[in-house]
């Protein structure tokens, strides 16, 4: 090929240490030079999983392609400039991944043998390739680690912006409260709230935004906020929810959500009015009862569509009386055999540890030990936050 037209694509100039202009290192050009055009029909494996290596490598000139691993899920996306089974030229190791092109595709392409053929001819040609090789994994090492640090701050962010000290509410007659989040990623979608509106009125809700990862905690900032800002007022709780979910939809190009399931306890009559925006239904224990699902007709979930009604529903929590409040990363935790754990499955776990039930830290903890102890090791999908009200 023409390595003066190759050496014009940013990532040849990065990976080989090259300027725009000047004469090409010998290496350098005789392993482009090398290279021979081809072109991949869209669908076709440019590599597959398992297969040899011994077509070598190849840098896309134009087109896009998909990386698949073992069990065909997409782990990337690659596109003109980047390469593609680079290590194939140096090891004897089969593909570790396949990769597919998603358009037709034209690739600089060099076959094992006729790279081992060159560089025994030439040894500056390993030379260059084995520093290419270097500067590519530096970079990917580096923009990890500053991946990894970025996302460290931004946990550390996320958490900081969830209650974690209950002593406040805890001190007011006939309260015992706690909620924890775990994120199945470094930062999460799920998120609570416990505040004070007034002195006679506890506010306390819990929230699952769509999807996973930056994206989700970005949109629950925003929704913790607006509901937050508007409950603080005082307003009826369903007030509250059509005033977040109106800001929520305003310009919302992504099209993310929440569900939503907001509480505001009256400390001097025991009612709980609340709103439930297509949420999972809590569970309630009355005195020495039995936990059991409470009844709660959904509403539309926030942000989805502006200007709906949310309807205002109510019960009763005296003191003796407990409700849990979950994510359905708790109820769609999975085990080695692939089941959920389920509605009836948490039901169960709740009543076994009933008698427990006034000390809501130790119960939220027996519960969430309760969920590993199901999954028995299988990996956490989803994020798994508690929020637990007890009436001592």
């Amino acid at each position: 090929m023409n390595a003066e037209l190759l050496r014009q694509m940013p990532t040849i100039q990065e990976f080989f240490k090259l300027g725009a202009e000047g004469e090409l290192p010998e290496g350098t050009r005789l392993l482009l030079e090398a290279m021979t055009e081809i072109h991949i029909s869209k669908g076709q494996d440019i590599v597959t999983y398992g297969a040899d290596c011994d077509d070598g490598m190849y840098i896309i000139l134009e087109g896009s392609t998909e990386v698949l691993s073992r069990q065909g899920n997409r782990i990337n996306t690659l596109g003109v400039g980047d390469f593609i089974g680079e290590l194939g030229l140096i090891n004897d190791d089969t593909r570790g991944a396949t990769v597919r092109a998603i358009s037709d595709v034209r690739c600089a392409n060099i076959s094992k043998s006729l790279f081992e053929e060159i560089a025994a001819a030439n040894r500056k040609i390993y030379g260059t390739f084995m520093n290419m090789l270097y500067t590519k994994t530096t970079k990917l090492v580096t923009e990890q680690e500053r991946i990894k640090s970025e996302l460290s701050v931004a946990t550390r962010i996320q958490l900081d912006c969830l209650e974690n000290d209950f002593t406040e509410f805890n001190r007011l007659q006939n309260i015992t409260l706690t909620a924890h989040m775990r994120p199945a990623k470094e930062v999460g979608g799920d998120f609570y709230d416990v505040f004070l509106i007034d002195e006679t009125h506890l506010c306390f809700l819990i929230a699952d935004v769509s999807g996973k990862g930056v994206p989700a905690a970005l949109f629950m900032s925003m929704a913790k906020i607006h509901i937050r800002n508007y409950a603080s007022l005082g307003l009826p709780i369903a007030e509250v929810a059509s005033r977040a979910n109106r800001q929520l939809c305003y310009k919302n190009r992504e099209g993310m959500f929440v569900t939503a399931f907001l509480c505001v306890l009256d400390l001097v009559t025991n009612e709980v009015r609340f709103v439930n925006a297509g949420h999972n239904r809590p569970f309630l224990k009355q005195g020495d009862g039995s936990f059991h699902m409470l009844e709660a007709k959904a509403n539309l979930v926030l942000g989805m569509m502006e200007d709906i009604p949310y309807k205002e529903q109510s019960f009763y929590l005296n003191p003796g009386d407990s409700v849990y409040l979950y994510t359905d990363g708790v109820t769609e935790a999975l085990n080695p055999k692939q089941q959920f754990l389920g509605d009836a499955g948490l039901e169960h776990m709740l009543n076994v540890h009933k008698a427990e039930a006034a000390d809501a830290e130790g119960f939220v903890n027996a519960i969430y030990d309760e969920v590993d102890a199901f999954a028995a090791g299988e990996q956490q999908a989803d994020d798994i936050t508690m929020v637990y009200v007890s009436r001592t």
